[in-house]
């Protein structure tokens, strides 16, 4: 890739990996307070496992469905094929956006959704019961 395309198109689409952990990190952090501070202010259910479970899995599908369109900007940045002398397929995220939605419809952005909330969620419940438990333990000291 590097001999036909350059030593920068190692590089192309990290900018997307970057913006696309922001976007991961801000909605599992806000979402899961959140969920997890309303289960218990309305006594869906008592802080417990449960809830931190419950309120992990909500964050993890939060964050799926903010992050899966950059996903999907990110993977076809990434894997467009540069030919020498010819004008590439995308100038950037928000063109390759506009023509992924325009050829195949806003739903486009979500393609492979399941696969996301499938990594998503199970390891967003890990983080923040992992998180709950590190917090009572350091709470008793």
């Amino acid at each position: 890739m590097s001999n036909r395309e350059g030593v920068t198109s190692l590089w192309r689409g990290s900018s997307l990996t970057v913006n696309r952990a922001m976007l991961v990190t801000a909605s599992q952090l806000a979402s899961y307070d959140q969920i997890k501070e309303t289960i218990l202010q309305k006594g869906l259910m008592k802080d417990g496992l449960g809830t931190h479970v419950t309120a992990s899995f909500a964050a993890g599908f939060v964050a799926a469905v903010a992050s899966n369109p950059v996903d999907v900007i990110k993977t076809r940045v990434m894997n467009m094929k540069v030919e020498p002398g010819a004008a590439p397929p995308y100038t950037g995220a928000l063109d390759c956006a506009l023509k992924t939605v325009r050829a195949e419809g806003p739903m486009a952005l979500y393609k492979g959704f399941i696969p996301t909330i499938s990594r998503q969620g199970p390891f967003t419940i890990v983080l923040f019961v992992t998180l709950e438990q590190v917090r009572k333990l350091l709470k008793d000291f």
